[in-house]
């Protein structure tokens, strides 16, 4: 079992990871739902949710646990708040730090429950009443109308991928009558680069040690969903959501449940309190991840040196160069003389 509230200890100090029912993790919501009530986050409708990039550390528990033992890995999510409308590559806001499982999740629902909005939007308003038009054709043509493709159920008998089954790690079981003596598992994972979540095939009921991609073909018949393909767009998610038909907005409860259970790096916002007890461990969560190989002393006065014998050859070969483009070419010295 992952640890939701794992790396927010080491954001205090603490070198054990904090399981919800247990007394620091009982304590530690207690104190994000009393920080909710003393505080006013009323600035966060303004704002959209952009996910940043995806980090894998190893973590230290020294509880332990019984499955996974006192080293485990956690897969944590960073992304921003950013304003409405300046929400881009790039924009400045606040920076915060979840664990993968409950972002993805929180990020599928509410797109699901998006979608599931426009699609209804446009069928109240797709004008089908006249008698000699097929209603169900009629809607469909609304939704291509729309841009809505999604919204057009899919006629053939194959079942649809549904991605929230592998959004933890799950065994696959095989469709297709084969034997393998080795068990695989399903799950989410950072791309090399951290600018994806994929979904990847596994070796271990953790996810962790990953394994051949085409063995989800040979259990299903079908080449993995998202192995190349990002789970998490790069587009942006308002966090404002319509309370009421007054056309008053409130936050939506994706943004409010990341906010409150995410390290916090606020120092680029302009709004009043704001939290910097994370940026730390938010600025150097490249020195914790997994694939990080800082180079060594020798290596880097090594390219210094290689750096600066470059600049100084160059310069020497331009000057060099100058030199024989300002001289006069002389064919012949003798001018009584022909050119020999």
């Amino acid at each position: 079992m992952m640890f939701r509230l794992a790396f927010l200890s080491a954001l205090i100090g603490s070198a054990a990871s904090l399981k919800t029912n247990s007394k620091g993790g009982r304590e530690l919501l207690s104190n994000s739902r009393k920080l909710e009530q003393d505080n006013d986050f009323t600035w966060i409708v303004d704002y959209s949710m952009k996910f940043a990039n995806c980090h894998t550390i190893t973590q230290y528990n020294m509880e332990g646990d019984e499955e996974q033992g006192n080293v485990y890995k956690e897969t944590l999510i960073k992304y921003k708040l950013c304003k409405t409308g300046k929400c881009g590559y790039g924009c400045k806001g606040g920076e915060y730090l979840t664990d993968m499982a409950s972002y993805i999740d929180a990020y599928t629902e509410a797109k699901m429950n998006a979608r599931e909005y426009a699609c209804e939007m446009v069928r109240e308003n797709c004008n089908c009443e006249d008698d000699q038009n097929d209603d169900e054709k009629c809607e469909k043509q609304c939704y291509i109308d729309a841009g809505l493709d999604y919204c057009i159920e899919n006629d053939d008998d194959g079942e649809e991928f549904n991605l929230q089954e592998f959004l933890e790690c799950r065994e696959i079981e095989d469709q297709n009558g084969g034997y393998y003596n080795q068990q695989y598992f399903v799950g989410p994972k950072c791309s090399s680069n951290g600018e994806r979540i994929n979904l990847a095939v596994f070796t271990d009921e953790f996810c962790t040690v990953e394994g051949p991609a085409e063995m989800y073909a040979k259990f299903y018949g079908e080449t993995l969903p998202y192995k190349s393909t990002s789970i998490v767009e790069a587009d942006c998610v308002e966090c404002a959501q319509a309370d009421g038909d007054d056309g008053a907005y409130e936050i939506s409860e994706m943004c409010m449940e990341q906010y409150m259970i995410s390290a916090k790096c606020e120092s680029k916002l302009s709004i009043y309190n704001p939290d910097t007890s994370g940026c730390d461990f938010i600025d150097n969560l490249y020195l914790r991840e997994d694939n990080y190989k800082p180079m060594k002393h020798t290596s880097a006065v090594g390219m210094a040196w290689f750096f600066f014998i470059s600049t100084v050859g160059l310069a020497a070969v331009a000057a060099h160069l100058h030199m024989q483009t300002n001289k006069k070419i002389v064919l012949n010295e003798n001018p009584n003389g022909a050119v020999v």
